[in-house]
């Protein structure tokens, strides 16, 4: 009974060598990182608190893609710890879909089975008179959808693509402005 005693403390207290040799570690990290000029940029660097996005302005003939676009945006801003708010907000956002496109990429027997969604928006941001624009932000990744099954699945696929790319862009276009306002 007594050695069960001695190989429980020993246990502990090799994990808590391992518990502080990682700490050590990780610390070392960071320092190493911040000697070297990079910083960890947040929402907490910036210099606003909440963002207007005012109506997205859809330019293709792809329908309620502005709702979509407009709906990843409010997210991907609350995501990061900014209000999304009103006229009243320290910063504006504008942002045009000025391109969406079907591409096909696989076909059996000359019918598509499946496409790409190809998305492009321009953005401005208004800030106390300055204006800040990044043209032609899309999708870093491919976003693809099954066209196989009946038409209504097909338009599911669909929706549910372009709903995935308007994040993606989100993503996008709220980390370009965090970098931005970071200098």
């Amino acid at each position: 009974m007594r050695h069960n005693k001695c190989k429980a403390a020993n246990r502990k207290s090799e994990s808590r060598k391992l518990v502080f040799f990682y700490f050590l570690l990780l610390s070392s990290y960071f320092l190493l990182l911040s000697s070297c000029g990079y910083h960890m940029v947040g929402s907490r660097l910036l210099s606003f608190d909440s963002i207007h996005i005012t109506h997205v302005d859809n330019k293709t003939y792809e329908p309620k893609l502005e709702e979509k676009l407009h709906n990843a945006l409010s997210e991907e801003f609350v995501t990061q710890g900014i209000k999304a708010g009103g006229a009243s907000s320290d910063v504006t956002l504008e942002a045009v879909i000025t391109r969406f496109e079907l591409s096909a990429i696989g076909t059996i027997d000359a019918s598509v089975r499946e496409q790409e969604i190809i998305m492009f928006v321009d953005v401005r941001i208004i800030d106390s008179g300055d204006v800040t624009e990044f043209k032609s932000i899309g999708s870093p990744i491919k976003i693809t959808f099954e066209t196989a099954g009946t038409v209504p699945q097909a338009v599911d696929q669909r929706d549910r693509a372009s709903i995935k790319a308007s994040r993606e862009i989100a993503r996008d276009i709220v980390s370009r402005i965090i970098i931005n306002y970071a200098k």
